[in-house]
């Protein structure tokens, strides 16, 4: 089960803005996505990890997220993770036991476990926007 949405308004603000300077560490990375309203651009702190030619991020919040809504309706989205900035393609949903078999261990454990994440969004790999 997903975190409650009241969780997204707590996290909002100053917390997230303190979250994306740990992008780059510890496999928190900072999503940069285009909002489906506004057209403004975004950044969202999320745990990412790079499993070959694809990104895996876990859907903590479940579907209704703001950030997993603009980055399906766009077909994309960019993202700082390690030290690399990459562009990302057309996301597909997978089931968390599916996606995480080959992350590291404890990752999968928390997200699974400690989370309850069921879904995760898969994005594959088109392209390095900037190396870091």
């Amino acid at each position: 089960m997903p975190f409650p949405r009241l969780l997204t308004k707590v996290t909002r603000g100053r917390v997230n803005r303190l979250m994306l300077h740990l992008a780059g560490h510890a496999a928190f990375a900072d999503l940069e996505h285009v909002g489906r309203r506004s057209g403004r651009v975004h950044h969202t702190p999320v745990r990412a990890f790079r499993v070959g030619d694809t990104v895996v991020i876990g859907l903590n919040f479940g579907r209704r997220s703001d950030w997993f809504l603009n980055v399906t309706r766009a077909g994309g989205c960019r993202i700082h993770l390690g030290r690399e900035r990459l562009e990302l393609g057309v996301p597909r949903l997978v089931p968390a036991e599916e996606a995480t078999r080959e992350i590291p261990a404890v990752f999968r454990y928390a997200l699974r476990y400690v989370a309850r994440t069921e879904e995760c969004l898969v994005l594959p790999v088109v392209g390095v926007a900037t190396p870091i």
